[in-house]
């Protein structure tokens, strides 16, 4: 591994704990809650699966996704920005501005990183106000579960290409992907962590010591580059949560929720 690859993939894995650690962005409307329901769980697997299944089929079409990815994050950017306050949305647009004009320097590449985080915080957002707690749960489980079979059976590796590959013209940046030199992540390694922060949104601690672990995972899982070239981003921040879930699930019956001890 250069230097170079440890210094990028050190910056995605803060920028997944990060996105973990901030929670969610008001933006949605309440009355979404109205539509709640647990089939929406499934709404990141089956958009993994049927994006490689689609590209694999038609490669050409990633092109569509690129189209897609350059209208829509800016403009959910802007959306979260906009919630945040005036300092967010100067950011922002700082953020449109160099990424456009100089995608290809380091300081474009990581503005698009927070274009593209920013956008993730709202559709986090959106799906948590839609789906059940516990469901979203089980969704984000068994979607770190499937990329990693993907990754590892190299199923997901043509779909993968033509995406990365996929561009509108050479002077407009690919806003479908990360990229940090020499580094590439898909939107989904930051979609979840995004996720993950806005289940956890009402639950300040829970989520810092997700946080936390994700960046540990994540750290950790950088050394599958010493034996090869991919690895799937998503699954540090589901074993995050499990973990920690799991973890308050088996706490001791004598110990109240504020942590005063109790006797029986």
């Amino acid at each position: 591994m250069s230097g170079e690859l440890i210094a990028a993939y050190a910056g995605g894995s803060v920028t997944q704990a990060a996105l973990v650690a901030g929670g969610a962005v008001r933006c949605v409307p309440r009355w979404l809650r109205a539509l709640r329901h647990p089939l929406f769980a499934a709404v990141p697997l089956l958009a993994l699966v049927g994006v490689v299944l689609w590209l694999r089929a038609k490669p050409d079409d990633a092109r569509t996704l690129a189209d897609l990815a350059l209208l829509g994050v800016p403009l959910l950017a802007l959306v979260a920005a906009v919630r945040v306050g005036p300092l967010a949305l100067a950011l922002v647009v700082t953020m449109i501005v160099l990424t456009v004009r100089d995608h290809e320097s380091v300081a474009g590449q990581i503005a698009a990183l927070g274009l593209i985080a920013a956008s993730c915080t709202v559709l986090g957002a959106l799906l948590v106000e839609v789906t059940p707690p516990r469901w979203l749960g089980l969704g984000i489980a068994a979607t770190a579960a499937v990329d990693l079979v993907l990754v590892a059976s190299g199923f997901l590796a043509p779909a993968t290409l033509a995406l990365n590959s996929a561009g509108v013209t050479d002077s407009l940046p690919q806003l479908q992907r990360v990229e940090l030199g020499p580094l590439t992540m898909g939107y989904a390694d930051l979609f979840l962590p995004a996720l993950v922060g806005a289940l956890l949104a009402t639950q300040a601690r829970t989520r810092h010591w997700v946080a936390l672990l994700t960046l540990c995972f994540a750290l950790a899982a950088g050394l599958v580059f010493l034996v090869a070239d991919r690895l799937p981003a998503t699954v540090p921040v589901a074993l995050a949560l499990l973990v920690v879930e799991g973890a308050g699930a088996i706490v001791p019956p004598w110990r109240a929720p504020d942590g005063s001890a109790t006797s029986t």
